[in-house]
C-alpha cells in the first residue's frame, strides 16, 4: 500500500478481506445446498414418471386385449410387479383392478400398493 497525499493508506485491510471471503463461501454452499435439493428433487419426478409409464403400458395392453379377452395375471415391468384381478360386471363388462407395487420416496423401506381400475365393455351397441 502506497500512502496518498493527504497520509491515508489506500488497499483493504485482513478483516474487510476475511469477511467477504467468508460472505462469497456461505453464498457458494447455499447455491450447492440448493443444486443437491433440485438434483434429488429431479430423480424422485424420473421414479414417478417411470412408475406412470409402467402402470400406463400394463393398462394399455389390457384395453388392447379387449374385452372378455382378459383374465387373472400378473407381470414385472423394470422390476416392478403388476398383479391384475378380472371381475365380471355385466354381460357386457368387466371390471379390472391393476395393483402396482411401488417404494416410497421419503422412506424408501416403506412400500406402498396402488390399485388403478379400468373397465372393459363389448363395442356392440344395442
Amino acid at each position: 500500500m502506497k500512502p496518498t497525499p493527504n497520509g491515508v493508506k489506500e488497499g483493504f485491510s485482513l478483516v474487510e478481506v476475511l469477511v467477504a471471503v467468508t460472505l462469497f463461501g456461505v453464498a457458494t454452499m447455499s447455491l450447492a445446498g440448493a443444486a443437491a435439493l433440485g438434483l434429488s428433487q429431479m430423480g424422485k419426478a424420473r421414479q414417478d414418471l417411470q412408475y406412470s409409464a409402467d402402470v400406463q403400458q400394463v393398462t394399455d395392453s389390457l384395453v388392447g386385449a379387449g374385452w372378455n379377452n382378459v383374465t387373472n395375471g400378473s407381470a414385472t415391468v423394470r422390476g416392478r410387479p403388476v398383479n391384475w384381478t378380472v371381475t365380471t360386471v355385466s354381460p357386457t363388462s368387466q371390471k379390472v383392478n391393476v395393483m402396482v407395487v411401488r417404494r416410497g420416496q421419503a422412506q424408501t423401506n416403506l412400500i406402498y400398493t396402488d390399485t388403478v381400475t379400468i373397465y372393459l365393455a363389448t363395442n356392440r351397441v344395442k
